[in-house]
């Protein structure tokens, strides 16, 4: 029985294009209409939705008849190993980055609690998350906490490589620790410099 589930499962797919992904630190599932491409439960892609450029997985094939396709977010492509880097230290740096959004609003004695702020995939779209609905007077320090989280996020070592790599000669075979060529974006997220 299983066998015949998984088969109509693959024909669903091929056919439609059509897949259940599920997206940001809410966990929201949508459509994503991917055209030709077969994909396959727990895989990570890169997708284009209402919200911006996201990372999501993979849950399920669909059929258009469950699903308003006009609605359907885009697939862009399947996520690479430097994609998941990227990802994961985006998350990580999110957490410090919250906390001192959360220290301003303590500060400035605004009784709203901020849960989380969220970043998209490509790194400068970010979604404050809060308990119930924030207060008009939290909504006038926005731009306050976003250059906060910004802050926080650029002071790491991590945004510093990305930002200017490892240094003069980052991707040459000239710098010790890189040689591959790939220059500095690539040798930042891969880390692969070790010297100073």
């Amino acid at each position: 029985m299983m066998d015949a589930v998984k088969s109509k499962e693959v024909v669903v797919a091929d056919r439609t294009g059509l897949y259940l992904v599920r997206v940001g630190t809410q966990r929201e599932v949508i459509p994503v209409q991917a055209g030709a491409i077969s994909l396959s439960r727990g895989e990570h892609i890169i997708c284009r939705t209402p919200r911006g450029i996201e990372m999501g997985e993979v849950l399920a094939a669909t059929h258009p008849e469950y699903i308003e396709t006009a609605t359907a977010s885009k697939y862009i492509r399947k996520s690479r190993p430097d994609d998941e880097l990227l990802w994961r230290q985006l998350t990580s740096l999110s957490v410090k980055a919250s906390t001192a959004c959360q220290a301003f609003l303590y500060g400035q004695a605004i009784p709203d609690v901020l849960l989380e702020v969220e970043p998209l995939f490509d790194g400068r779209t970010l979604y404050f998350h809060f308990l119930g609905t924030p207060s008009y007077e939290t909504e006038q320090h926005v731009q306050e906490l976003s250059d906060i989280y910004q802050k926080s996020v650029a002071s790491s070592r991590f945004a510093s490589l990305l930002e200017h790599g490892c240094g003069p000669g980052c991707g040459t075979k000239e710098k010790s620790g890189c040689g591959t060529g790939g220059g500095c974006a690539v040798c930042a997220i891969a880390g692969g410099c070790t010297s100073k």
